[in-house]
């Protein structure tokens, strides 16, 4: 136990916001914050993991990501083509064909430590967390889930297991000081906003325990918006009317700041225009 008044002027970490690599996010107030959970959500195929991916490689902070949706070989590909600005089609074989470039553009990444096991047990998590603490003599900074949905049902069901898995997230990032990031699906249905949807659209009801939701997905002309329906720092928009546009080029695994082109250079002009010779 202990007073409010002692925890003032204390040096501890916790709560703390982590860097974040997005400056849309942060004229939005949108932070990720040690020792609190945060959450990606969207419908299949919006993107949601290249977006977190994109996060975790421009955050630069010691993490421990579970990727139950993304092979060894997939998150391989999509890292050396963030590194190299290249395709994926083309990195995808850099680790045989040339593993030399390969090995030296992925060195850059070693911040990051992965586990692939496609459906981890909350014990595998905690265990894994705990391993990672004695091989580095301190906790990750960031714990990221892909997919929550792939955890093991050790509590019976999905449903079941969701919540708790819900609750643990918090306990986790409290006990270690740790972000934890969270991937969810959102509910697939005729009902669900698009392009981004709404907090109430999140699979399994489960927006009590993250302190920061994000929301995504692709518009009609194929762009990816994200929404923060929640956000316990900040305003934010639990219906995502307010969603806005991210930069995109899935073929190099790559999502950024959206950058306007102002319209009279997207015919190759000076913008404001001007007489044609």
């Amino acid at each position: 136990m202990q007073t409010l008044s002692r925890s003032v002027g204390r040096t501890e970490s916790a709560a703390e916001p982590l860097p974040m690599p997005f400056t849309s996010w942060l004229e939005r107030g949108i932070r990720f914050r040690r020792s609190s959970v945060s959450m990606i959500a969207g419908l299949p195929a919006s993107f949601k993991t290249m977006l977190a991916q994109n996060l975790l490689v421009g955050m630069k902070v010691p993490t421990l990501a579970f990727n139950t949706d993304s092979s060894l070989e997939t998150i391989r590909a999509r890292l050396l083509a963030i590194a190299s600005n290249r395709p994926t089609e083309e990195t995808e074989g850099w680790a045989f064909s040339q593993p030399a470039k390969a090995a030296e553009l992925l060195t850059q990444y070693d911040f990051l430590k992965m586990d692939f096991r496609p459906d981890p047990s909350l014990d595998d998590i905690w265990l894994e967390t705990y391993a990672y603490a004695e091989v580095h003599g301190r906790w990750p900074e960031q714990i990221c889930i892909d997919i929550v949905s792939d955890v093991g049902h050790e509590a019976g069901d999905e449903w079941a297991t969701l919540r708790d898995l819900m609750r643990q997230s918090k306990v986790l990032a409290r006990e270690t000081g740790a972000h934890v990031l969270l991937v969810h699906h959102a509910s697939d249905s005729p009902q669900t906003k698009r392009p981004c949807p709404r907090r109430s659209d999140i699979h399994g009801k489960v927006a009590a325990i993250p302190e920061v939701i994000i929301t995504c997905g692709l518009d009609d002309q194929g762009s990816l918006c994200v929404a923060c329906v929640k956000n316990r720092h900040a305003k934010a928009d639990k219906d995502a009317q307010n969603y806005f546009p991210m930069e995109l080029h899935a073929e190099r695994a790559f999502v950024g700041d959206h950058i306007a082109i102002p319209y009279g250079l997207q015919y190759g002009g000076w913008y404001g225009g001007g007489d044609d010779e």
